[in-house]
C-alpha cells in the first residue's frame, strides 16, 4: 500500500522537480513526486525519445555547465551522462552572404575582445554584474568599443545564449557574463563547448530517480494534480484527479493527499493550471502574470545522417540571416546515437513571445499557418547554405515548444520571483527561472533545487 503520509508533496517530474526530490530524499525528508505524464516523460522539456538508434531531444538542449547539476549528483552519490559533444563552440559565421571564422573574426582586435570578454567575466565581482542585468548585451559592448568583429563575436554570444535576433538588444548582459563567470569556475577555463549527455538530455533524470526511489521518495506518474489546496494562508495538500474521463467533459474526482509543504515544479506559465488565483494576493498574481509569458519559443529541425564527408563536425555555425527565411539560427552535428557511423545535424530557431508562431497560442489557425511558414522557409535556407542534408537524411524531425523564460533585461536575477511564495506558509515555486535561478535550462533548475532544498530543510 502506497505511503500516504509525506513530508513535502513535489508537482511536477521535470528536472527541477527531480533534483529536489532528490535532494530532500538524501535529507531523509517523505518526498512524494506527482507527474501528469507517463514514466518516460520524467524530466520533462529535458526529456529525450527515439528514433531508430538515436537519441532525440525534446527541442534543443545543449547545457551550460556552470556546477550546479554536478553539485546534485555528488551528493547523491551518482555520476552524470558521459558528454558526447566532441565540436567546440569555436565555429563559423554566416554573415553579409559568405562564411567567417569566429576566431577570426576577433584574433586582429584580440586586446579589445580581452578587455571587454575577459575582464569583465573573470575580474567583475557578482554583485557587479547584478548591477549590468537590466543593461542589453548590444549596449554594454558598444559602450566599450566600436570593433565590428567585437561587436558582431558578441551578437553571436548574445543570440547564442538566448537572445532572440541577430542583434541580441533584448538580451541581458547580466545574464550573459554571470553564466561565462560561473563555467570559468566551475570547468577552470572559459568555456568552449556545452555539455550534451550521451542517451540525450533525458538521460540526466536516470541518476536522480535511482536516488529518489533508492531513499524510500515516491514517484507517481499518469497523476495530474487538480489543484494545490490552501486554506488560511497556509499549503494543506493537493488534490489528484482520479481514473480517465469516458467523455471529454466528466468532471472526475480527487484524492486529497495531505503535506505541510507542496512545491509547484511546473513551469511559470502553467502554474494557474494547480494554483488558484483566489489564494493568493493580487499584486502577487499580476507579478506572475507579468512573467508567465514572457518565453522563448524554440523551433528546431533534426536530420539523421550517416555519411561522415557530408557535415563538417569542427563546429556549430550561426548564420545571421536566411537567405530565405530572414531569421538567425544555429547548427551542430550530434554524436547520440548507439551506432558510430550513424549522427544527427539539429537546427535551431529562437522566437520571443510577441512573434509569430507563439506556443501559445498554436491552437489559432494563423498560428499554425506561420509555422508552417517558418519551417519550409528554414528548410530552404538549410537546402541552399549546407547542401545534401535535407535531401540525404535518413529521417528527419521537427519541433516547437517553450523552452524558458527569456533573459531579457528586467526579466532575469532580482525581477523574478524568489522561490518561497508570497504570503502561503508551505508553497515553494520552483517551476521557471526564480530570482535563484542565474542561468536558463537543466542548470537553472539545479539552482533553483539546491537553494529550494535549503529553504525546505531549514523549517
Amino acid at each position: 500500500m502506497r505511503n500516504q503520509s509525506y513530508d513535502v508533496i513535489i508537482v511536477g517530474g521535470g528536472m527541477g522537480g527531480l533534483d529536489l526530490a532528490a535532494l530532500l530524499a538524501l535529507e531523509g525528508q517523505r518526498v512524494l513526486v506527482l507527474e501528469k505524464n507517463g514514466r518516460d516523460q520524467l524530466g520533462g522539456r529535458a526529456s529525450s525519445g527515439r528514433i531508430g538508434r538515436s537519441a532525440i531531444d525534446n527541442g534543443i538542449k545543449g547545457l551550460i555547465q556552470v556546477g550546479s547539476q554536478e553539485e546534485i549528483v555528488r551528493r547523491i552519490g551518482k555520476t552524470l551522462p558521459e558528454n558526447v559533444c566532441r565540436w567546440t563552440n569555436s565555429g563559423k559565421v554566416h554573415m553579409n552572404g559568405e562564411w567567417r571564422d569566429l576566431d577570426e573574426m576577433i584574433r586582429g582586435s584580440l586586446p579589445e575582445f580581452v578587455k571587454i570578454y575577459v575582464a569583465t567575466a573573470k575580474d567583475w565581482s557578482y554583485e557587479q554584474l547584478e548591477s549590468i542585468e537590466d543593461v542589453s548585451v548590444e549596449k554594454f559592448v558598444t559602450e566599450r568599443t566600436q570593433d565590428r568583429g567585437v561587436i558582431d563575436f558578441f551578437r553571436y554570444l548574445g543570440w547564442l545564449f538566448g537572445g532572440t535576433r541577430a542583434i541580441p538588444d533584448d538580451f541581458s548582459a547580466g545574464a550573459l557574463f554571470y553564466s561565462v563567470k560561473k563555467q570559468f569556475e566551475n570547468l577552470g577555463r572559459f568555456p568552449s563547448q556545452s555539455y550534451w549527455a550521451k542517451g540525450g538530455s533525458g538521460a540526466i533524470a536516470g541518476p536522480l530517480i535511482e536516488a529518489i526511489e533508492e531513499r524510500g521518495g515516491e514517484i507517481r506518474t499518469n497523476s495530474a494534480v487538480s489543484r494545490i489546496l490552501i486554506e488560511n494562508r497556509r499549503v494543506r495538500g493537493v488534490a489528484v484527479d482520479q481514473g480517465t474521463r469516458r467523455v471529454p467533459t466528466e468532471l472526475l474526482d480527487t484524492q486529497t493527499i495531505e503535506a505541510p509543504v507542496v512545491v509547484s515544479a511546473v513551469a511559470l506559465w502553467d502554474v494557474f493550471d494547480i494554483l488558484s488565483e483566489d489564494d493568493l494576493s493580487p499584486w502577487y498574481i499580476d507579478r506572475i502574470r507579468h512573467l508567465h509569458r514572457k518565453v522563448e519559443n524554440d523551433a528546431t529541425l533534426t536530420f539523421g545522417h550517416d555519411d561522415p564527408e557530408l557535415w563538417d563536425h569542427s563546429g556549430s555555425r550561426w548564420v545571421q540571416e536566411g537567405p530565405i527565411s530572414g531569421r538567425p539560427w544555429c547548427t551542430s552535428s550530434l554524436d547520440y546515437s548507439d551506432d558510430p557511423n550513424e549522427y544527427q545535424v539539429t537546427f535551431w530557431l529562437q522566437l520571443g513571445w510577441w512573434e509569430k508562431p507563439n506556443f501559445f497560442q498554436i491552437r489559432e489557425a494563423s498560428h499554425k499557418a506561420a509555422l508552417e511558414a517558418l519551417f519550409d522557409a528554414w528548410e530552404g535556407d538549410i537546402r541552399a547554405l549546407f547542401p545534401g542534408i535535407v535531401e540525404k537524411a535518413h529521417w528527419r524531425l521537427r519541433s516547437f515548444g517553450p523552452a524558458t523564460l527569456i533573459e531579457t533585461p528586467g526579466n532575469v536575477g532580482r525581477s523574478l520571483i524568489d522561490i518561497p511564495a508570497e504570503g502561503v506558509d508551505g508553497l515553494y515555486l520552483i517551476g521557471e527561472r526564480t530570482s535563484a535561478a542565474k542561468v536558463m535550462g537543466v542548470y537553472g533548475a539545479a539552482q533553483t533545487a539546491l537553494e529550494a532544498c535549503r529553504l525546505i530543510t531549514s523549517r
